[in-house]
């Protein structure tokens, strides 16, 4: 699939773009995987895909921003103003670490936000649209513009990462209106032609590089905000194929990913602390941490009710400060790492001292497995919709996203396909955008 869009008139960004060009010389082809979590690109040279730093050191970019409000606006009702009105012109917007660092230093004086591609794919309406493509342009173009930076060179041409499934419940209308905000972006930050493919197939042709053997391939790519898998063909017979629709076997995919996962531990384990099974504050504990909802988001800071007479007791008292500093994203941040940590041990504690001084959360690997358990499910019916599609028998597992590492998930994994196939993996996190930069390598090149 390709794509471009035509706009009406010519942004500075753009005007930036063509004096890049002209000093640069020709564009090149690359492969980007702006994905939920964090965001990566990666070009071919020499005959190795080599990544681009995107903040100091890291090849990985956080998909995060933040836009300080400016002081004169501090005064105004913030929350009565829409979100398109909230982002402002865009000016001074921060990215990755940088951001997530500025929101958790002043949580309430500015607009942030974790993770945009959740949302892609659901029901928007025409303010939250706008908000949503100018924020997803504006991430692109910083992508784009470290990388150029970083290579030397201009790129024109992308292979962009995209989930089996988007996430949300619009179903094929939200995967269109997915693409189209994707397609938007790629326009503004410069791209002359994209390409799409889905995020397992690039993951799968990441892994074949090392392949002395054909093998099939069931890729399981628990991303941040889908659970994607596909059976792939993948070794020498293939690898240097141009078109590679013929070695996608099957695939199936859900809405549910890591943060997905991290908003299930956070409250099946945080949110007690904050009103879960009261009646009064049961249901404004929910909205808290449903972070990856807008109409929960909208719900829980609409209004805060405390008493007129009296004092709170504990339990409001936090979940105010939670609505009070905006802490919502900064709650479920705490249950990610939580759920990182466990990956590695059977128990973890942390501290909540954000809220309150000395407020501990104490979890068990046992108290995760509990708590996605309805996920995990949907997970199992994806893995099993993906191999109940192909009649070829499956070599190995190939696991790639951040939640794959959690042994909670892989056991979900071998509940569906048994001991027998084993289990392979290679860059958790870079496999997705390697995968991409080698196939647009051969796509792009003539």
């Amino acid at each position: 699939m390709t794509g471009r869009v035509l706009q009406p008139c010519v942004s500075y960004e753009k005007i930036v773009n063509r004096l890049l060009r002209a000093v640069m010389g020709s564009g090149m082809h690359c492969g980007i995987d702006y994905g939920t979590s964090n965001s990566s690109l990666g070009v071919v040279k020499d005959g190795k895909v080599v990544q681009a730093k995107l903040e100091q050191e890291s090849v990985y970019l956080p998909s995060a921003i933040y836009r300080a409000f400016p002081e004169h606006e501090l005064n105004d009702d913030i929350e009565s103003r829409t979100i398109r009105q909230q982002l402002g012109n865009a000016q001074g917007m921060l990215y990755g670490t940088e951001a997530i660092e500025a929101y958790i230093r002043n949580p309430g004086e500015g607009l942030f936000m974790k993770s945009p591609k959740v949302f892609l794919g659901s029901d928007l309406n025409k303010d939250q649209l706008d908000f949503f493509q100018v924020v997803i342009a504006k991430m692109m173009l910083h992508i784009l513009e470290q990388a150029r930076a970083f290579y030397g060179h201009d790129l024109t041409q992308a292979v962009v990462g995209r989930p089996i499934r988007y996430h949300g419940i619009r179903g094929e209308q939200g995967d269109k209106q997915a693409l189209a905000i994707m397609q938007h972006a790629a326009a503004e930050a410069g791209l002359d032609e994209i390409v799409f493919m889905y995020e397992p197939l690039a993951a799968a042709l990441d892994y074949e590089q090392g392949l002395s053997g054909d093998e099939v391939l069931l890729v399981v790519d628990v991303g941040g905000g889908t659970t994607d898998c596909s059976v792939v063909k993948v070794g020498p017979s293939y690898r240097q194929k141009r078109e590679r629709s013929d070695d996608l076997l099957a695939y199936a995919g859900n809405r549910i990913g890591g943060v997905d996962l991290d908003i299930n531990l956070g409250w099946h384990s945080i949110m007690p602390l904050f009103g879960r099974g009261t009646d009064a504050l049961h249901n404004k504990a929910f909205d808290a941490i449903a972070v990856n909802s807008i109409p929960s988001q909208q719900a829980f800071y609409s209004r805060f009710e405390m008493p007129v007479h009296g004092k709170a007791d504990a339990v409001r008292e936090r979940l105010y400060k939670v609505w009070l500093d905006k802490l919502s994203s900064h709650l479920v941040r705490s249950a990610e790492l939580a759920k990182i940590a466990l990956s590695d041990a059977e128990r973890h504690e942390f501290g909540l001292d954000y809220v309150e001084q000395d407020l501990q959360v104490q979890v068990r690997r046992e108290d995760f497995r509990e708590a996605i358990e309805r996920s995990t499910e949907k997970i199992r019916q994806v893995i099993d919709d993906a191999r109940q599609a192909s009649t070829s028998t499956i070599d190995k597992i190939y696991l790639t996203g951040g939640s794959a590492v959690s042994p909670v998930i892989q056991q979900v994994i071998r509940n569906v396909v048994g001991d027998a196939v084993p289990f392979v993996s290679g860059n958790m996190h870079g496999s997705v955008a390697c995968g991409l930069s080698v196939f647009a390598s051969r796509h792009f090149s003539g």
